[in-house]
């Protein structure tokens, strides 16, 4: 371990210095980056800024009704495929009379929920 000594027996004068001098900037240091910095900001900035911001003008968008020719379109096409496994339901098959079923169910749903819609046919 070295005691800051020199091999003659001499203090050597340079190290504590140094280590002082070291250790009084990192103290500046510390204060420097714990201190508050000053607000650079004006106070009426942000009003400022937000007057110069252009008004948003409203973007006009057309109505689509893709919603609804999609339910027209569904209990269309839900009505042909009724119509078209009827004939195999009048054996009794328990197959096709689940599908006819199954179809009827999904028509009956979606013309109610057609029917509850506003404006569903303006």
């Amino acid at each position: 371990m070295y005691d800051g000594t020199m091999d003659d027996g001499k203090m050597n004068d340079a190290i504590p210095s140094a280590a002082a001098s070291t250790a009084a900037g990192e103290l500046r240091l510390i204060r420097a980056l714990e201190a508050r910095p000053e607000p650079q900001i004006p106070a009426d900035f942000a009003a400022r800024v937000a007057s110069r911001v252009p008004e948003a003008k409203p973007v006009p968008l057309p109505a689509t009704h893709y919603g609804r020719n999609a339910m027209v379109i569904s209990m269309i096409v839900l009505l042909a495929a009724i119509l078209v496994f009827a004939p195999r339901t009048a054996g009794n098959s328990a197959v096709w009379l689940t599908v006819e079923w199954t179809l009827c169910a999904q028509l009956v749903a979606i013309a109610v929920w057609f029917g509850t819609r506003r404006g569903s046919l303006g």
